[in-house]
Formats: C-alpha cells, sequence, structure tokens
C-alpha cells in the first residue's frame, strides 16, 4: 500500500474555490469575495468568517450545499491521474481546509479512500481545521495504515498546505510561486496536469 495525499482547491480543482461556488450560488458571492482577500494569518478574522459562512449555510440543507460543488472546475487530468494511482495500489486522501462535506463529495466523486476538512457537523457546530491540522492528520492516518510519512505523497499549492508538505518524504508544489521554506524540498509543478504528475509520482515511487 501506498498513500497519496492532495489538497483540494487550487490542486485537484482550478479557478472558483468550493465555497466560492456554493457562495454565488446561495447569493453571497460579493461578501466572499472579500472574505477570500483574508490573508492567512488574519486568524481572528479568519475564525469569524468561518462562523459567517456557516450561518449562510445554516438555511439549507448539505444536499443543497453539494449541488452547487458541480460548477467548480477540476484540474486537467484529475479523473483519469486518480485511476491511474489506483490500479498502481495507492491509497488516496483529499485534505482541505474547506468544509469537510466538500471534500467528501469530491472525495466520493473522484474515487479518494479517506477526506479531511472543516464542521460544520449536522448540529450546526464548527470544529476548525488549519494548516498544522492537515499534517497532523495525515499523520495519523498514515499510522493507521502502517505506513511511513518518508514514504507518503503529498500535493498542494498554497501557503495552507506547507505543513503537510514539510511532514512527508514526497511533497509536489502546482502552485505558481513555490514558498522559500519548500524550496530544495519538494518537487515544483505548477498548473500541473494531475494525471501526468501521477505518472511522475509512480515512477519515483518504483
Amino acid at each position: 500500500m501506498r498513500l497519496a495525499a492532495f489538497d483540494l482547491d487550487g490542486t485537484l480543482t482550478r479557478g472558483q474555490t468550493t465555497v466560492g461556488a456554493i457562495a454565488e450560488g446561495i447569493g453571497h458571492s460579493e461578501r466572499m469575495r472579500q472574505i477570500e482577500q483574508l490573508r492567512s494569518n488574519q486568524i481572528e478574522e479568519a475564525v469569524a468568517a468561518v462562523e459567517e459562512i456557516a450561518r449562510w449555510y445554516s438555511a439549507f440543507t448539505f444536499s443543497e450545499l453539494k449541488e452547487h460543488l458541480r460548477t467548480v472546475q477540476l484540474a486537467p487530468g484529475v479523473e483519469d491521474g486518480f485511476q491511474l494511482l489506483r490500479d498502481n495500489g495507492f491509497t488516496i486522501a483529499i485534505i482541505s481546509l474547506t468544509w469537510e462535506f466538500a471534500a467528501e463529495w469530491f472525495a466520493h466523486r473522484l474515487g479518494a479512500d479517506h477526506f479531511a476538512g472543516r464542521g460544520p457537523s449536522s448540529d450546526g457546530a464548527i470544529s476548525h481545521f488549519w494548516p498544522q491540522d492537515k499534517a497532523r492528520w495525515l499523520t495519523e492516518l498514515t499510522a493507521q495504515l502502517g505506513l511511513d510519512m518518508k514514504d507518503v505523497v503529498a500535493v498542494g499549492d498554497s501557503a495552507g498546505d506547507i505543513p503537510m508538505l514539510m511532514s512527508v518524504g514526497n511533497g509536489y508544489w502546482v502552485g505558481q510561486e513555490l514558498p522559500p521554506e519548500l524550496e530544495g524540498t519538494v518537487v515544483h509543478e505548477p498548473a500541473a496536469d494531475i494525471c501526468v504528475l501521477a505518472q511522475k509520482i509512480i515512477e519515483a515511487q518504483v
């Protein structure tokens, strides 16, 4: 068994984010654009934004919210890339800072085995999920599967993925600009076709 973990927004999708697509579908696109301008280190503002978005969602069922995810554009080669990884013995995880129900929806659509993200739960409670939680969650999953982190592959594109990429033995960065802290530690494949990237992952693991 081998494990490949992927970020969602910007890695497996391109263009509009999952939360952006839902916001547009339920009439909050302008406010969502303002929220998405927040810097990742603005923790208090980020918490307030998450709580605000959760209030929007409270008027809808998860099924209704998931319908808007159909408008999100997948990155090139995602479906073929995931199939190629599965055919070569990889277990696949989607680990996202977005809502867990969105990560779950894409996991089911693409055939990923595991997923993680932020609440809310069915009772309205919010379980926050931050960049360091991505690394922690992946570490715990790796241990459950009886694997070693040095053999795990992770793919990301933004600052929220840095802790996860630094925790694994094989990291791939598909964002345009490589952060200084990742120089020399990951493979830089800007805007990668995921099927092409999957082939490179497989070849590197042989």
